[in-house]
């Protein structure tokens, strides 16, 4: 019997940021670890600097639709992509911001969750890195780690699937960084929306 409501993630910013190639290896990693899963993208009308969004849902049954209305976590990279897309945060959800891109977080989200992520993802990248290119894989760390959906394990062979060979120990050390930026597990129940404002965790 397939099931109506599996774990939902969006991964929200602008054509450019990476969040694309960020849902096929979170879906990849999820699948390797034995759930079902469903991937999709969109884009804006500007490929390069549009809003453009990528959406993982997966279950231990097979998904009977393959969109998602809410999402239990967003994971936010750009100002452009927190305006459209956190209406869309479950209540109670996880809200990951990378505070290199947003600047103002609305406040209907502190309405709808405590759990609140900030940090300044692609800052911290270029700092490590000398790039911003792997700010996308510590995201990915990030969710792993606040989420407990996925390992980082799974994570670093599904990358190195995607990603040429020679950007291998970078991305893996970025996912391994990422990871390490959060210190712990938040739990992700099913709220019902009209319920805000009671205090959760």
């Amino acid at each position: 019997m397939a099931v109506r409501n599996p774990r939902s993630i969006r991964i929200s910013g602008i054509g450019g940021q990476g969040n694309v190639i960020m849902g096929i290896i979170l879906a990849d990693a999820l699948v390797s670890l034995g759930h079902w899963v469903v991937q999709t993208q969109s884009y804006g009308a500007q490929v390069r600097g549009g809003l453009s969004f990528c959406d993982v849902l997966y279950s231990s049954e097979p998904i009977d639709y393959p969109m998602a209305n809410q999402f239990g976590v967003i994971y936010a990279m750009h100002q452009t992509g927190i305006r459209a897309h956190m209406p869309l945060l479950k209540m109670n959800g996880v809200l990951i911001i990378d505070t290199s891109f947003v600047t103002s977080i609305p406040k209907e989200a502190f309405r709808v969750t405590k759990k609140i992520i900030t940090k300044p993802v692609t800052t911290l990248a270029e700092q490590k890195f000398g790039t911003p290119l792997p700010a996308n894989l510590m995201g990915l760390g990030i969710i792993a780690k606040a989420t407990g959906y996925v390992t980082k394990e799974a994570l670093k062979e599904a990358m190195k699937k995607h990603i040429r060979e020679k950007y291998h120990k970078m991305n893996e050390e970025a996912i391994d960084y990422g990871h390490s930026l959060i210190e712990r597990e938040y739990k992700i129940r099913e709220e019902r929306r009209e319920f805000a404002g009671q205090g959760f965790e």
